[in-house]
């Protein structure tokens, strides 16, 4: 598979880092509100649907998809609102209550660490941090422009008491620091009934089916070809979407699109995915564990919250290092299966031509079956 020429500076710059992160506390109408103050979103891969301008962007490049960040003050609320696309959260420290509907009434549940909950387009919802301000959850963000936040009434009318207002086109306008509505410029107003009852109600049962968590999970151990290989050895997950797995009669936790698949493989140290490249860019987050991401010739150590984006076509080895087992989420562009084009060194130690291989799924049992040459 073709890739570009990647210098080893360009590839460093895709390895990014939980102490790269950069924090923006005014990134939307909600945290100018009094006692609502003291959110900071990240935005860590795409410009995701931030309303300053101040907000910094780790990596622009489009992925199909973003990956943010939030943090929260313990008993701060992120208030109510909607998205035009499926957004996942990965929680990563502290716990946090979720709510949601148009009232925030329709149902809540608290999430821990290793908790994923897929919140379907169109519903609102909000969270609060509970417990330590030591906290932090990934979000992830269908679609390349996952388009503007929808805003619950109550937040569009207490901002327009101080003087803040929001455009059409997402950006916030403080008034109360000089900021003028120019001419011609829209400003967001309160939704109407009739344009409430459009949005999604979404019942505690169908959220629970929503919600899922690797250590409380089980994987499969024969997902990939490599498995059966020293050093790869693993259990994948399928969390979200068609992923990048190998094997038949399995679906996903949750099925429905949502411009990107999410998976998670476990290991043991020394183990991961031996050398291959896939068609769609994939991002990897680091859940547990220590971990070596080697692309074309260049390894990176990785850590818990740092974050690795690895190109389209470009050869990559992934295994956990350290002394403890490790746990790696994987987001995929787009809605199709993966497609896994493993090297030449890996298909001849399955005993295998690369024109002929061709993983096979053996009844129920997800093992394989290589075509040999």
């Amino acid at each position: 598979m073709f890739t570009k020429h990647y210098a080893p500076e360009e590839l460093e710059k895709r390895v990014i880092r939980k102490s790269d992160y950069t924090a923006c506390e005014e990134a939307f109408v909600d945290t100018c509100l009094p006692g609502r103050e003291g959110k900071k979103n990240y935005c860590i891969i795409g410009a995701g649907v931030t309303e300053s301008d101040r907000q910094v962007v780790n990596l622009r490049e489009p992925h199909g998809f973003n990956v943010g960040g939030v943090s929260l003050p313990t008993g701060k609320i992120n208030s109510l609102h909607s998205h035009l696309t499926a957004e996942v959260f990965l929680v990563v420290r502290g716990d946090w209550n979720f709510f949601w509907g148009h009232n925030g009434d329709d149902g809540e549940v608290v999430l821990s660490p290793g908790d994923i909950i897929s919140i379907p387009a169109g519903t609102f919802r909000a969270f609060e941090r509970v417990g330590s301000d030591d906290n932090f959850m990934f979000s992830f963000l269908g679609e390349d422009d996952p388009g503007h936040v929808t805003w619950s009434n109550d937040v569009i009318e207490q901002a327009a008491e101080y003087g803040i207002y929001l455009s059409k086109d997402g950006m916030l306008i403080d008034t109360s620091k000089g900021q003028n509505i120019a001419a011609g410029i829209e400003v967001l107003k309160p939704l109407s009934t009739e344009q409430l009852l459009r949005y999604n109600r979404t019942s505690p049962a169908e959220m629970a089916a929503r919600i899922y968590n690797v250590n409380r999970s089980a994987g499969r151990s024969e997902a990939f070809a490599d498995c059966a290989l020293a050093g790869g050895a693993k259990q994948y997950h399928m969390i979200i979407g068609e992923g990048a797995h190998e094997f038949g009669n399995c679906r996903a936790h949750i099925l429905n699109p949502h411009a990107f698949s999410l998976g998670a493989i476990t290991a043991e140290p020394g183990n991961g995915f031996l050398a291959h490249s896939m068609n769609v860019p994939q991002v990897l987050v680091v859940g547990e564990g220590r971990w070596r991401v080697t692309m074309g010739q260049e390894s990176f150590d990785i850590e818990v919250e740092d974050t690795v984006s690895i190109p389209v076509g470009m050869k990559r080895e992934i295994q956990c290092i350290g002394d403890q087992a490790g746990i790696l989420y994987q987001a995929y562009g787009g809605n199709q299966r993966v497609t896994l084009d493993w090297s030449t060194e890996v298909l001849e130690a399955l005993g295998t031509a690369k024109d002929t291989y061709s993983p096979q799924p053996i009844c129920n049992d997800n093992r394989y079956s290589i075509m040999a040459a």
